[in-house]
């Protein structure tokens, strides 16, 4: 009895559930599959070694920057590969990849059918969250691009806007507790989205709350605010210390977005399919398709509105914001839009303006529900059934990997050519200001410049590297590690001053004869510190408010 209870009033989040196989039935599959940025088991085996070293929260990681190390997590997307690194103790490197596809895949349908169904009902609900999982941009995220950091930020965003919405119905902990920690984890799940999300929420918030009491708009910006401290750690040092690094290499030659936009007929005709490139002009080996039925149901909207007997006029204010979206999200991915990308500087660091995708995909799903939710019960449940039909047969074909390696193992994937080939991707995105791009692998250890040495026990972590030198005569150490702020070397227990003033910006000092233990320390900055305390009082503020739930409960 309980467990027929327990289905029939989950049954939508069953069938979401069966729907997500549908998707990621490769992820189950032995081994691992091909995507562009195929930096995800090192990311996780980076974020591990942080974890290990206690380098919490990870700044640095040694083996990227072709062994030079650099700072990829004082500026790129950290919240999913924590759990990618905590996963990684139980399922290996792989597996935790494998893991952080899955999780994103899931919790986009779940999201959206909380948010949509808060909205709308639940067949309108449904209708959105099959929309937006089988949109052929999250096909593109996840097995052309691989885009792991930004699937996660497009399954949390409809989360983040699901508890906003509970909070003008009811001013509860769990929904402040529920805003705050799914604002938190969309600040640090991707840059671009948090650059491209943040008017498109603060528009739903503004119609939201607009004119609320003053209670329910209070405890609106006190939790995006406590949201925003628990994601300090990363948010704060990642702009205030932008100018650490050379982020021009983001935007340059091939990432220039003048290169990238997309026609009409890629958006709402293109059936085609490709796991090539984004290309400038129109030779593009991808699709950038907004999909059917999503961009039919988007425009068929406009129609059922006019069949609706009792208009409100906020659902009117929503429905028209949520439309307006839509249209102003395809025009940017247009190069009728450059002269706005040319006037908006910080619009370059998208690099893409097809990633406006997401926001269409995200609008045309929410669209979808309005569709619905527009029609008579009686009818909306059969269209509903329909829709879902058409969604999923127009689109599951496109869930699926170019090419599976099925014999893969971690042990495989991080050592050898493998290994070589993912410590020198993507090694100008984040390369200290100083620093020049190697050609070659670092040494195993620091090399003699200059004069005569011996060393001896070099090791190098995430956070820390030591090694015993023997000097002969007087002599100029490189350490195999690119400088950046705030690298400290001991000798004997004693800091010492020391350089970057070489070829490739990598630490260097000089030793007098004798014999010396030479340490070097990745600390914080000022800027580091003081974001990692207002993080660190978040945190305790979340316990808090908790451990006061627990006890009103109690009693």
């Amino acid at each position: 009895m309980v467990t027929k209870k327990f289905i029939f009033n989950f049954w939508p989040f069953f069938l979401l559930l069966l729907f997500t196989t549908l998707i990621a039935w490769p992820i189950f599959l032995p081994g691992y599959f091909s995507h562009h940025d195929d930096l995800q088991v090192m990311r996780i085996f980076e974020m591990k070694k942080c974890i290990d070293d206690w380098q919490i929260p990870c700044r640095w990681v040694p083996d990227l920057g072709f062994g030079n190390g650099y700072p990829l997590f004082n500026y790129y997307n950290v919240f999913p590969y924590y759990i990618g690194a905590i996963g990684s103790y139980f399922l290996g490197f792989i597996g935790s990849a494998k893991l952080l596809f899955f999780m994103a895949v899931t919790l986009a349908g779940v999201s959206m059918y909380l948010l949509a169904e808060e909205l709308f009902g639940t067949y309108p609900a449904l209708l959105a969250a099959t929309l937006y999982m089988f949109a052929p941009y999250r096909a593109l995220d996840i097995y052309v691009r691989g885009a792991v950091a930004e699937s996660f930020s497009l399954a949390i965003i409809p989360l983040v806007l699901y508890f906003a919405f509970k909070l003008t119905k009811k001013d509860l902990p769990r929904f402040k507790i529920g805003l705050a920690l799914s604002f938190a984890a969309f600040l640090t799940s991707h840059n671009i989205m948090t650059l491209l999300f943040l008017p498109v929420i603060s528009a739903f918030f503004l119609i939201w709350f607009w004119k609320r009491e003053f209670t329910i708009v209070k405890s609106l910006i006190l939790y995006l605010l406590l949201g925003f401290g628990l994601s300090a750690f990363f948010i704060v040092p990642a702009f205030l210390e932008k100018n650490l690094v050379q982020i021009d290499n983001l935007v340059r030659l091939e990432l220039d977005f003048r290169g990238h936009f997309v026609t009409l007929y890629q958006l709402f005709l293109d059936r085609g399919w490709g796991y090539g490139a984004s290309f400038p002009g129109v030779g593009d080996t991808i699709s950038f398709q907004i999909g059917w039925p999503h961009w039919f149901l988007a425009l068929g909207s406009i129609v059922s509105w006019f069949f609706v007997k009792k208009r409100d006029y906020k659902w009117l204010i929503l429905y028209c914001a949520t439309l307006l979206i839509f249209a102003g999200s395809i025009f940017m991915t247009h190069i009728r839009s450059a002269f706005i990308w040319e006037q908006i500087g910080i619009l370059r660091f998208t690099q893409f303006p097809w990633r406006f995708l997401s926001i269409v995909i995200f609008s045309s799903s929410l669209l979808g529900g309005f569709f619905v939710y527009n029609l008579k019960e009686s009818v909306a449940k059969i269209v509903t059934v329909i829709l879902i039909i058409v969604t999923v047969f127009l689109n599951w074909n496109y869930f699926k990997p170019q090419q599976f390696i099925f014999d893969l193992t971690d042990k495989e994937k991080l050592s050898g050519k493998l290994w070589e080939t993912q410590q020198k991707a993507a090694i100008l995105d984040y390369l200290p200001i100083q620093s020049v791009e190697p050609l070659e692998p670092a040494p195993p250890k620091p090399i003699i410049v200059k004069g005569d040495a011996e060393i001896k026990n070099f090791e190098n972590k995430s956070n820390r590297w030591q090694f015993e030198a023997n000097v002969f005569d007087s002599s100029v150490v490189e350490v195999p590690v690119f400088d950046f702020p705030d690298w400290q070397v001991f000798v004997n227990g004693k800091k010492i001053d020391h350089s970057n003033k070489n070829y490739l910006g990598r630490i260097s000092f000089n030793l007098s004869r004798g014999d010396y233990f030479v340490v070097g320390k990745f600390e914080n900055t000022l800027i580091r510190t003081i974001a990692n305390i207002i993080s660190a009082i978040s945190i305790l503020v979340i316990i808090f408010i908790l451990y006061g739930k627990i006890r009103k409960t109690d009693n």
